[in-house]
């Protein structure tokens, strides 16, 4: 679920270029649940992108049992899709240690542990690993990290670190293609018309680059990454009312075993300062990206580049309104070369009717850094050589209205606009025949590979959004979320390739006693276009779009308290057996079951 960015009341005190939340207080009851009291550390004060909270009442910790806790690869989605093996230096371990083990249809595996190493009032070392992933001789896809997470906190800031790293393993599962949508077997088509014959493809570099039909049909059918990331930081505390700051230094390095790697140094700094009633502060952020493969066809295409950004902004916070007047600078050092790009950061909130009714909006922009690192999260089956541009977002248009009818009921209701530029899109990597010594079919001229390229289009794209959230006495608990999609393309064609025009996410959960505890989820995506292949050269055109089946995921899942240090759970993924596909060429897992069981020590 996507972060929500907005202008809260109690949080314009806040600055800084991410959230950070800390699991400061665990309570382990004899329903083995985990009571986490979150302590809010120097957030942006930006736009909502999809979940506003503004009209809140008095917050009550939330209870979360083991076999829901919320950890970066979580078992209650289908195992096709696994988050990368990052360092994640959350705080959202319990006081105590505990251990999870699942095991499911599909040769599927789960596997958390955490251990507090050290324990104090004012010092954690944390230790964690957590593992997810298929064995399935077909879908075969793990992932696996292990991170220790530092905080010390003294009288009047924070100092926290981060170390860690992790390694996924997958499959080029996927299905090649020909140029009437066939499926295709690369072996069969040397058996059919011989190894001579040779495709073109165009590279990432930009180069044509020739394959013998047997150069394709070796390619490696699986991949490697191993990811490290390292980090340091201090900041003030939240009761901070003068000096508030936070300045942090990350360092992360992905690692292919066929593909490029990439290093990544992450500097985020920033503070505010009073301004009679109100607040004027700074934000600022540096990227610095570097790049490394041996033999490669042009070397300055892998040059490092750097991205800065400079925000001075000035809060005003009152019980009835809230305004952020910013300024956006960012600079890209690239070829020697400096490129300058300005957006505005203005957001406004009003509460029409305290409690009942709120109004939000404002201009924004931004230059957005794309690493390699995140498009491997969001689809691993790319060519780990690609080399990305970023995204400007040059304009971002958002109103909304929230309503909260009842004590535990809340409406959101936006509209987003954005203008993009550089915005990538998916799209299967096409092979054309240069040559052959046998004639060939037609369909057989053009193979689609089971692995994706990235293509480039400036965009719009307006986007209308309902959320709805409702909790009746921490008893349920439902929540609603749909979204419809406007895209338009500059070039690349009349779809925005794999982005759905409907959206819909239902989440709900039950408490049925002490001990039973349900849940459900439900997840669609309608409308979605896949883009096979683009061959930008004048003799060489091919481009097919494929509709899409729309994704249904219906997800239930029980847990069952038996002692105060013992839990059982159990899921059933996919219940319906749709078999549709995130990427073009890839079929998910059908109906699934997990189960397992939680223990606390």
């Amino acid at each position: 679920m996507k972060t929500s960015k907005y202008i809260a009341a109690g949080l314009l005190f806040m600055l800084g270029s991410g959230v950070s939340l800390h699991a400061q207080d665990t309570i382990i009851n004899r329903n083995v649940s985990v009571e986490r009291e979150y302590r809010p550390v120097i957030q942006d004060a930006g736009k909502i992108n999809s979940v506003p909270k503004v009209l809140e009442p008095t917050v009550e910790k939330a209870t979360a049992k083991f076999s829901d806790f919320n950890l970066p690869l979580d078992a209650g989605f289908n195992i096709h899709k696994l988050s990368a093996a990052e360092l994640a230096n959350k705080k959202d371990i319990n006081k105590q240690g505990y251990a999870r083990v699942g095991i499911g249809s599909f040769k599927n595996t789960l596997l958390d542990f955490a251990y507090p190493v050290i324990n104090q009032s004012d010092l954690r070392l944390d230790f964690s690993v957590n593992h997810l992933g298929t064995f399935e001789s077909k879908r075969r896809h793990t992932a696996t990290k292990t991170a220790l997470s530092f905080d010390k906190l003294f009288s009047t800031f924070n100092l926290y670190a981060g170390l860690g790293g992790g390694r996924e393993y997958l499959k080029y599962y996927g299905d090649y293609f020909n140029g009437a949508d066939s499926l295709v077997s690369l072996n069969k088509l040397i058996s059919k018309y011989g190894s001579p014959s040779a495709y073109v493809e165009k590279d990432n570099y930009g180069d044509l680059t020739f394959f013998p039909t047997n150069t394709l049909s070796n390619n490696s059918a699986d991949n490697t990454f191993w990811r490290f990331n390292a980090k340091v930081g201090v900041r003030s505390l939240p009761m901070s009312t003068d000096l508030i700051y936070q300045a942090e230094v990350q360092y992360q390095s992905l690692n292919s075993a066929h593909g490029i790697s990439e290093k990544l140094a992450h500097t985020v700094a920033g503070f505010s300062l009073p301004s009679g009633q109100n607040r004027l502060g700074v934000d600022f952020e540096l990227y610095n990206m570097m790049y490394t493969k041996a033999n490669i066809p042009d070397p300055d295409s892998l040059q490092s580049h750097s991205v800065m950004t400079l925000n001075p902004y000035y809060l005003i916070d009152r019980p009835e309104y809230a305004l952020r007047l910013g300024f956006k600078s960012s600079l890209l050092f690239q070829y020697r070369k400096i490129y300058v790009y300005p957006s505005f950061d203005i957001n406004a909130e009003w509460k029409a009717i305290p409690k009942l009714l709120s109004l939000y909006g404002g201009v924004g922009g931004k230059y957005e850094v794309n690493t390699l690192n995140k498009i491997l999260t969001e689809n691993p089956y790319i060519y780990s050589d690609l080399r990305p541009h970023d995204t400007e977002i040059n304009v971002d248009l958002f109103a909304g209205i929230k309503l909260k009818p009842l004590y535990n009921l809340l409406l959101d209701a936006y509209v987003d606009h954005k203008r993009l530029i550089d915005q990538y899109f998916y799209v299967n990597k096409i092979y054309v025949l240069y040559g052959s010594f046998t004639p060939m079919s037609p369909s057989d001229k053009t193979v689609y590979s089971n692995r994706f390229d990235v293509f480039y289009s400036n965009a719009s794209h307006t986007k209308l959004g309902l959320r709805a959230s409702y909790d009746l006495q921490s008893k349920a608990n439902v929540e609603l979320k749909w979204a419809y999609n406007v895209w338009d393309l500059t070039y690349g064609g009349q779809y925005a390739s794999y982005m759905p025009k409907y959206e819909a996410q239902l989440n709900a959960s039950y408490r049925v006693n002490n001990e039973f505890s349900l849940t459900a989820n439900l997840f669609y995506e309608g409308s979605r276009f896949a883009k096979l292949g683009e061959i930008t050269d004048r003799m060489l055109n091919s481009t097919v779009y494929i509709p899409m089946k729309d994704k249904v995921d219906l997800n239930l899942g029980v847990s069952y308290n038996y002692l105060n240090w013992f839990t059982a759970f159990a899921k059933i993924n996919n219940l319906l057996n749709k078999h549709y596909q995130d990427y073009y060429g890839y079929d998910v897992q059908g109906a699934n079951v997990m189960v397992g069981a939680a223990f606390s020590f």
